[in-house]
C-alpha cells in the first residue's frame, strides 16, 4: 500500500525520484519511484545501518540476480540495481496487482479453475528459476502478486543457488513457518522440491483461505510442518491427490514443477495469455486490481514533516499530555491523506474530491436557473494537451496524465489503463482503440496494435512495418479510419520522415509520402491529422521561435500531396481537426476557413471588429467547434459568436456577457438547446435561441466534450472529470 515518505527518507535513489513508501521491514524499505522517462518502479533499499554487513550485501546482490533470472513474465523485471552503492538498491517494474493474501481477503477463496491457472503459472515461474539452479525459499501468498494477466513472483531476499550454504547456517530455519518445507523447518537443505512444497501450501491457501497447517505460534507451525498432516478438507476434490503429493514430507515423493504445471492444466494459466486469467478471477479481485492501478497514478501523499520538538510548559499552565512520535506521524499522515491529493508534474493523474465540482448556486446568480447536478465525477487528471474525451464503442477513453484510461460512460469508473505516456501514439476510430508499440521494446519495426478494452494491454500487431523504425519516440499515430491507420514515422534506413497509410486488415503499407521532420525539439511532427472525405489533412507544429504552422492535404488513395501552405498562428497552436467537406476552420487573430481543395482562404471573419481588450491573450478567437453548418468560437472576452460555415457571415453573437475571461484553448461544446463555453468562472450554458448565458456550473474547465448520442457534456478540469446532462 502507498504511504507517505518520512522526513528522512531519500528524495532520490540512483536515477529514480522517490515518491512514496510501499513497505518496509527489518532489512530495508521499498519505495515507489519514477524514472526520468516517466516509468514507475519499485525501489528496494537496504537499511543504511546494515550496509556494512558484507553477508547482507551479498544476499542483496543475489536477490537482484534471482529477479533477473525469473524475468518479466513470471516476476517483476529488473530495471536497474547497484548492490555496491553506499546504500544498496534494486529497482524493478511496479507490478499492478495485490498480493495473493489480499486478493483472497477481498474476494474469498478462488474457484478451482483460477487455482489451477494460478498454480500452472507459478510452477512455470519456479521451473524457470530452477533451470538456473536458483531456489526461492520463501514462496508465500504475500510474495505473489495477482495481476489481470497472471501471477508474478516477487521478493527473492533469501533465494540462493542450489547447495549454497554460505548465507545460511545449518540448523537454522529461514523463511515463513506457515509455508516452509519440512526440510527447511529442520534447518536442512531446501532444494527445488522445497519450492514445490511451498507452492502447494500457497494453492491450498488460494482454494480455502487458510494454509495447509493452519496458524498459531511459529514453534507450533514448524512442528506441524515437519510432523503433522496437511488439512485439505476445503480443497476441491479433484485437486486433493495432487496437492497431497506436493506436500509429502519426503522431497523425493513430490512431483517436479513441470509435472505439477502439466497436472494443473499446462500453459493455460501462464501469464501472456491475455485476458484468460482475468476472466477466472472473482469480481472483487478485479476491482482490487483496478483500485491499485488507479492508486499508483494518484499523486502520492506529501512527505511527513520532522517530529515537532516538545516545548517546555509555560509558567502557570498545566503541562499538555505528551504526544508520541508514532501518534504524531499517524495524525500527520491521516491529515495529509484525508485532505485530498494534489497535482504534480505529469504523473499525478488521479485526485480526491475538490471544491470545484459542486454545481451549487453562485452568490452573483441568485435569480438564474440552477445548473444541473453532475451525473458522475471522477478523479481523472487532464493532461496539458490531448485531453478530449473519446467515445470507444459504448464507453469512453481519455488521457489522464501519462496513461490512457477506459471509462464506463454510465458510472465514470475506470475500466482499464494503458501505460501510453505520449498522447500522439494512440487514436480511436470510435469503435476500437489503437496504439503504437512502445518505442522502448526490443522489436525494431514500427507496429500498430489494438488496445484491449479489458486490461489496456496491447494485442498482437495489426500492422508491422519493417521499413520504419519502432525505436523512434516521435512516431505518431494520427488517426484510424476505414480500417486504415495513418501515421507519421521515421524510416529505418536514411532517417527520413513519411506520412504512411497502413492497412490493418492485411497488415501492409498502402502508401507513403515524404513529410518534414519534427519542427520543434521534444515534440512529434504533427499537431493533428485526420481523414476528411477523400483527403488526409495534416497540421505540422511551428518550428522553434516561429508562429507559423504548416497545413497539408494528401490524396487518401495514393498519398499524393495535393497542397501545402503555412498559416500564422499566435498563441497556443491548435490540437484538433475542425473541418467539413469544404473547409478547415482555425481560430487565432481571426476566424478563418481554408479550402480543402487547394488550401486557399475561403473566408476570414474578424477583420475590423471591435472585440475589446484581449486580457493579455495572444488570440482574439478561440478554438472553434462545428455543428450543423455553423462554426462556434469565443471572440476575445466578448462571448460566443456563431458564424455560417459556407459564407463566413455572422449568424449571431452572445449578449450580456461581462466580467468573464474566456478560455481560448477550450473549444465550445454544442447541444440541441445550449452551447457550452469555458471561462474563469466555470462552464456557462448559452441559450441557442436567446443567445445569452442562462447558468454557470462552478468549475475550472480545461476541455469540454459534447456526447450527443449519450446525452452528456464531459467537463475535464485539471484534477477531476465530470459528466453533466447535455441539453
Amino acid at each position: 500500500m502507498i504511504s507517505p515518505l518520512l522526513h528522512d527518507d531519500p528524495h532520490t535513489v540512483g536515477p529514480f525520484r522517490i515518491l512514496a513508501r510501499l513497505g518496509g521491514g527489518g532489512m530495508g524499505t521499498v519505495y515507489l519511484g519514477r524514472s526520468a522517462a516517466g516509468g514507475t518502479v519499485a525501489v528496494k533499499t537496504l537499511h543504511t545501518r546494515l550496509a556494512g554487513d558484507t553477508t547482507l550485501r551479498t544476499r542483496f546482490r543475489l536477490e537482484a540476480d534471482a529477479a533477473r533470472v525469473i524475468g518479466a513474465v513470471h516476476g517483476a523485471a529488473v530495471v536497474d540495481a547497484d548492490p555496491q552503492a553506499p546504500t544498496p538498491w534494486l529497482a524493478t517494474e511496479y507490478v499492478l496487482g495485490p498480493p495473493l493474501d489480499t486478493a483472497v481477503e477481498a474476494g474469498g477463496p478462488l474457484p478451482e479453475p483460477a487455482v489451477r491457472a494460478l498454480g500452472a503459472a507459478l510452477a512455470a515461474g519456479l521451473e524457470q528459476l530452477h533451470r538456473s539452479e536458483v531456489v526461492h525459499r520463501d514462496l508465500k501468498p504475500s510474495n505473489i502478486l495477482v495481476t489481470a494477466q497472471g501471477p508474478r513472483i516477487i521478493d527473492f531476499g533469501i533465494a540462493r543457488a542450489f547447495g549454497d550454504e554460505h548465507l545460511t547456517n545449518v540448523g537454522s530455519a529461514v523463511g515463513t513457518p506457515a509455508f516452509m518445507s519440512p526440510e527447511q523447518a529442520a534447518g536442512l537443505e531446501h532444494a527445488a522440491a522445497g519450492d514445490v512444497f511451498a507452492l502447494a501450501g500457497v494453492l491450498v491457501f488460494a482454494a480455502t483461505g487458510t494454509g495447509p497447517f493452519g496458524g498459531g505460534a511459529p514453534t507450533d507451525l514448524l512442528y506441524r510442518v515437519r510432523f503433522g498432516e496437511p488439512e485439505l478438507g476445503g480443497v476441491p476434490e479433484a485437486l486433493r491427490p495432487l496437492l497431497a503429493r506436493c506436500l509429502a514430507k519426503d522431497p523425493a515423493h513430490r512431483p517436479s514443477t513441470a509435472e505439477l504445471g502439466s497436472a494443473l492444466g499446462g500453459a493455460a494459466g501462464v501469464p501472456g495469455d491475455r485476458g484468460a486469467f482475468a476472466v477466472l478471477l472473482p469480481d472483487a479481485v478485479l476491482r482490487e486490481i483496478a483500485r491499485r492501478s488507479d492508486e499508483v497514478w494518484r499523486e502520492p501523499p506529501h512527505r511527513l514533516p520532522p517530529p515537532v520538538p516538545a516545548e517546555a510548559p509555560r509558567a502557570g499552565a498545566a503541562p499538555a499530555a505528551g504526544v508520541s512520535r508514532r501518534r504524531l506521524l499517524a495524525v500527520a499522515g491521516g491529515a495529509l491523506l484525508g485532505g485530498g491529493l494534489l497535482g504534480g508534474a505529469g504523473w499525478a493523474l488521479f485526485s480526491g474530491p475538490d471544491d470545484n465540482g459542486g454545481g451549487g448556486k453562485k452568490k452573483d446568480a441568485v435569480d438564474r436557473p440552477k445548473p444541473p447536478a453532475a451525473l458522475w465525477s471522477a478523479g481523472l487528471w487532464c493532461p496539458d494537451s490531448g485531453g478530449e474525451v473519446m467515445p470507444v464503442g459504448r464507453n469512453l477513453a481519455m488521457r489522464a496524465g501519462i496513461v490512457l484510461c477506459g471509462i464506463n460512460a454510465e458510472s465514470g469508473q475506470s475500466t482499464w489503463q494503458a501505460n501510453i505516456a505520449d498522447v500522439w501514439r494512440s487514436a480511436t476510430d470510435g469503435t476500437r482503440m489503437y496504439a503504437l508499440r512502445d518505442y522502448r521494446d526490443d522489436a525494431a519495426a514500427l507496429a500498430v496494435c489494438e488496445v484491449a478494452q479489458t486490461d489496456g494491454q496491447l494485442g498482437k500487431p495489426l500492422a508491422e512495418l519493417a521499413a520504419f523504425t519502432g525505436k523512434e519516440q516521435f512516431n505518431q499515430l494520427l488517426c484510424v479510419a476505414g480500417g486504415v491507420a495513418y501515421l507519421v514515422a521515421r524510416a529505418a534506413s536514411g532517417g527520413r520522415w513519411f506520412l504512411v497509410a497502413a492497412d490493418l486488415g492485411t497488415g501492409k503499407e498502402r502508401w507513403r509520402g515524404p513529410v518534414d521532420e519534427p519542427r520543434t525539439k521534444g515534440f512529434p511532427p504533427a499537431l493533428f491529422g485526420g481523414v476528411v472525405g477523400s483527403r488526409v489533412v495534416v497540421c505540422a507544429g511551428p518550428s522553434e521561435g516561429s508562429k507559423f504552422i504548416g497545413l497539408s492535404a494528401y490524396d487518401k488513395t495514393n498519398g499524393k500531396q495535393l497542397w501545402t501552405m503555412s498559416e500564422t498562428f499566435a498563441g497556443a497552436p491548435p490540437t484538433r481537426l475542425v473541418a467539413d467537406d469544404h473547409n478547415l476552420y482555425l481560430g487565432a487573430e481571426n476566424l478563418t476557413a481554408r479550402r480543402l481543395s487547394d488550401g486557399g482562404l475561403e473566408w476570414l471573419f474578424g477583420n475590423g471588429r471591435d472585440t475589446g481588450g484581449s486580457g493579455g491573450d495572444e488570440r482574439r478567437y478561440g478554438a472553434p467547434a462545428l455543428q450543423d453548418g455553423v462554426v462556434y468560437c469565443v471572440e476575445a472576452d466578448r462571448g460566443l459568436v456563431a458564424v455560417d460555415a459556407l459564407s463566413g457571415t455572422l449568424n449571431w453573437q452572445e449578449k450580456g456577457l461581462s466580467g468573464r475571461r474566456n478560455k481560448r484553448d477550450a473549444a465550445p461544446a454544442i447541444g440541441k438547446r445550449y452551447a457550452y463555453c469555458a471561462d474563469d468562472k466555470g462552464v456557462r450554458a448559452i441559450d441557442l435561441q436567446a443567445h445569452q448565458a442562462v447558468w454557470t456550473y462552478d468549475s475550472q474547465p480545461v476541455v469540454l466534450t459534447a456526447d450527443a448520442k449519450g446525452g452528456r457534456l464531459y467537463v475535464r478540469q485539471e484534477k477531476r472529470t465530470l459528466a453533466l446532462p447535455l441539453a
